[in-house]
């Protein structure tokens, strides 16, 4: 069943609440985002699959976005994947696939492994794999220092997010302004920015590192897209990924970097639809 989006719409898990869209009719996907970012990462990509007939999904994890931002709440991409198939089932999903970025890739993993009846394709895009986070930029905020310097009440992270998203992108012009405040926005403030921290701190590699051998054994339909040029996870994980899954297949965008739904949400955009459709077909 498809309802229409509603901004501000919101799913309650336990005590907490995630921010999410859902619009379109079809074949059901379900769109997960990475670390700094949000939902907001597949504006330019879940209309164009929602226009090829397909049923999207977006989620804030908890902790990002317009999700809520608890100071006592596990963020780490198990507990994450424990949140978003309890939200999948609050709102009556039952079949589709799961389509990760980033740590949002790690977070689709484990929910593939835990639920392998309901997820009937995955698509990693630069996902973190193997033991390849947190990246040495997200690992260094664990250090204690970072509370005094990210709580100074004139601490610049639009700065670092602006840094961090021209670092992944290959089309540096797209780092606007514009772009930067709708990355920033959610961990505005002094609060805003312990949020982030927690964020980040909760990223703990064993998570994902320790069921590698699962992830590896998934009978599952996978497409793993990666940008070229990505400086924060190398491609060959995507490589050693793509060639231990059995049904695994590796597309490599050459004008990208890490953030491939800002850099080519067209290409990524018919990779998913394509290979959406082609997993349903062969059902």
């Amino acid at each position: 069943m498809s309802i229409p989006a509603r901004k501000g719409q919101f799913v309650r898990i336990g005590p907490y609440r995630l921010s999410m869209r859902r619009s379109g009719h079809g074949p059901s996907v379900v769109l997960l985002h990475g670390i700094p970012t949000n939902s907001y990462l597949w504006r330019n990509v879940a209309p164009s699959l929602e226009s090829a007939g397909l049923e999207v999904i977006t989620f804030d994890l908890l902790g990002y976005g317009d999700s809520d931002k608890p100071y006592d709440a596990d963020l780490g991409v198990a507990a994450q994947a424990r949140f978003i198939v309890d939200a999948l089932d609050a709102i009556g999903w039952s079949h589709g696939h799961i389509v990760g970025h980033d740590i949002g890739g790690g977070v689709a993993q484990i929910v593939a492994i835990a639920n392998p009846n309901t997820v009937a394709g995955l698509v990693l895009i630069d996902t973190i794999a193997y033991d390849s986070f947190p990246e040495p930029g997200i690992a260094r905020l664990k250090e204690p220092v970072w509370d005094g310097i990210l709580g100074a009440p004139d601490f610049d992270l639009k700065k670092g997010i602006a840094k961090g998203l021209a670092r992944g992108m290959v089309h540096t012009d797209r780092v606007t302004p514009a772009l930067i405040d709708a990355y920033e926005r959610p961990f505005q403030g002094v609060e805003g920015r312990k949020a982030y921290l927690r964020a980040a701190r909760a990223l703990r590699t064993e998570e994902l590192a320790s069921r590698m051998a699962a992830v590896e054994a998934l009978d599952t339909p996978t497409l793993i897209a990666w940008g070229a040029q990505d400086a924060f996870q190398p491609v060959a994980y995507g490589q050693r990924l793509a060639m231990a899954m059995p049904k695994a297949k590796l597309e490599i965008v050459t004008d990208a970097g890490h953030f491939l739904p800002e850099d080519a949400p067209e290409r990524l955009s018919e990779l998913i639809g394509t290979f959406v459709k082609q997993s349903v077909l062969a059902l």
